[in-house]
């Protein structure tokens, strides 16, 4: 097991949104970093009228692979 702080890894600060135009379930809304659930997506309103989802991760590695189940017709971005 790794802690998330130690003098030999830097932290990444990564804000995740979703937008759709419908509305998504839980399940539609998971963050996974590496293959592990990290965060669910919140409801953050509506943009240009699709439903927007956002959360904030903080990643070990930058280089970490960040995925979402939201489903192929949704968009997503990753800052």
């Amino acid at each position: 097991m790794k802690q998330m702080f130690t003098t030999d890894n830097t932290t990444t600060s990564k804000t995740v949104k979703i937008f759709a135009p419908f509305r998504l379930n839980t399940a539609q809304r998971k963050v996974l970093v590496d293959g592990q659930l990290l965060d669910i997506a919140s409801p953050s309103g509506r943009q240009q009228g699709d439903y927007l989802y956002s959360t904030t991760i903080t990643l070990l590695h930058e280089d970490a692979a960040v995925y979402t189940t939201a489903p192929c017709w949704a968009s997503v971005e990753v800052k």
